[in-house]
């Protein structure tokens, strides 16, 4: 065991991790409610109210934006810097130590060296879609993700005001933006390495952008509908009611447990009556969800990771091939906007999936689980922590940290998987992704859609 980096490992995302939410907080607390706080006040003794009210609207308004704006490039040297050191710890080598302490300020460094390289147009490029190819990749990675801030912090007041109806329609929307980016970026680079990078690119897109909706639609179905808030509030109450096992059809189980557990031979016999309304049948079908959510979930990391140009389907971009793909001719600033799309991509990728498969911010333990623990004790505790004199100013709360809490372990775990995936696994062939994805994941993101549809009848979910 690869001892010493795995203790950096763990160190460095606590502390990477303070440095990335505890900005991002802060300014979308002083923003949304602090200076709106202020400005109200001072409207009350003005005798222009309204223009005060105008600017706190406007605040409230920005402040999803603002916290993407602060959020995306900490993160993105978060990740990058976690994913070296988890890549050294498996491959039993040496993570990065030389700059800051034990390596912490490396990416910092690095994105600073990379922000002062010349920036080059190549001979005989189409320069306005060279410049504007970056932009367009990135551009997704802001407006993409702003739905999923009400997801994943329990829609909060700072970010109700991007709860979509239809926010999954709108992330796919956002999702099928890149790959016209790097199409733009190979074409314009007069480069034959770029261009094939980009065609690479763009078929590969088209291949696994099916399973991935399909995989996302079936959920949808599951959940009834197509707000990402509402799909994780109906995975709360613990694990056997996230969407990875079954989209409610273990909630019939779960809620029938505590009367094993006291003895309540009736009201476990009544419950589940309840819930699983045609015997062996609804038993059946429970079971088909199950193993219809899992395999929808393995459906959707896959495409992701396609979609994403993530190892094993790097294909656009392939050093091996094609030196690097869509972005051999990028320096400077412009190479900097990819680079940091592809990172930020792989963690709403994540973020998506704690939302659609993990339950969200939900805590993961079950209800009857925590009926046994001291959980008046804790909430007292936590709420003591956090009886400061500034937070009568809403800074934070137990369920706003527990919240963050949860998210952050699920989608960084997610994060983690990835990495995992990229230190073991071998690069497809071309033909091979093309086929994978063709003969394989289509087929069977259809047939999963077709027994969630029938199995979906037979089991009341989400009821009660």
């Amino acid at each position: 065991m690869n001892g010493p980096e795995i203790f950096k490992l763990t160190r460095l995302t606590g502390v990477w991790l303070c440095l990335v939410f505890l900005p991002v907080w802060g300014a979308s607390w002083a923003v949304g409610i602090l200076i709106p706080n202020i400005l109200s006040e001072l409207g009350k003794e003005s005798s222009s109210q309204s223009l005060f009210m105008f600017i706190s609207d406007l605040c409230k308004l920005l402040t999803p934006i603002l916290s993407i704006l602060v959020f995306i490039p900490i993160n993105a040297m978060f990740m990058v810097l976690f994913e070296r050191r988890a890549l050294a710890i498996f491959t039993v080598r040496m993570g990065p130590n030389r700059t800051g302490f034990d390596g912490l300020a490396q990416t910092a460094a690095d994105a600073v060296k990379l922000l002062f390289k010349e920036d080059i147009t190549p001979t005989g490029a189409d320069a306005l879609l060279f410049t504007l190819a970056p932009i367009i990749f990135f551009a997704p990675s802001i407006f993409g993700a702003l739905p999923l801030l009400a997801a994943i912090t329990g829609n909060h007041e700072l970010f109700q005001i991007v709860n979509l109806p239809t926010g999954v329609f709108y992330i796919l929307a956002a999702a099928s933006l890149p790959v016209v980016a790097l199409v733009m970026a190979g074409w314009s680079s007069n480069n034959k390495y770029s261009l094939v990078g980009g065609l690479r690119a763009a078929a590969q897109a088209v291949s696994y952008e099916i399973p991935l909706v399909l995989a996302l639609v079936t959920v949808c179905l599951m959940a009834g509908s197509l707000d990402v808030v509402k799909i994780a509030e109906q995975q709360a109450g613990g694990i056997l009611n996230w969407n990875i096992l079954g989209g409610g059809a273990l909630t019939g189980l779960d809620k029938a447990i505590p009367a094993l557990i006291s003895g309540n031979s009736a009201e476990w016999s009544a419950t589940l009556a309840k819930y699983y309304p045609h015997g062996f049948l609804s038993a059946l079908a429970t079971v088909a969800l199950t193993i219809s959510s899992f395999i929808l979930c393995g459906l959707y990391l896959t495409s992701a990771c396609a979609e994403i140009n993530r190892i094993p389907f790097d294909l656009p971009e392939a050093e091996s091939e094609l030196v690097s793909g869509y972005n051999t001719e990028y320096s400077g600033i412009k190479f900097a906007i990819f680079f940091l799309a592809e990172f930020t991509n792989l963690f709403i990728v994540s973020s998506i999936a704690t939302v659609m498969f993990f339950g969200g911010g939900g805590n993961p333990i079950p209800q009857w689980i925590l009926a046994m623990l001291p959980m008046e004790q804790i909430s007292a505790m936590m709420n003591s922590l956090l009886d400061i004199p500034i937070n009568k100013l809403q800074l934070l709360d137990p369920k706003t940290f527990w919240n963050a809490f949860w998210v952050i372990v699920k989608v960084y775990s997610i994060v983690f998987f990835a990495v995992l995936v990229r230190g073991t696994l071998p690069r497809f062939r071309i033909d091979q992704l093309m086929d994978f994805g063709w003969k394989r994941l289509v087929p069977l993101a259809l047939i999963t859609f077709m027994v969630v549809v029938f199995a979906r009848v037979a089991v009341v979910c989400h009821a009660g």
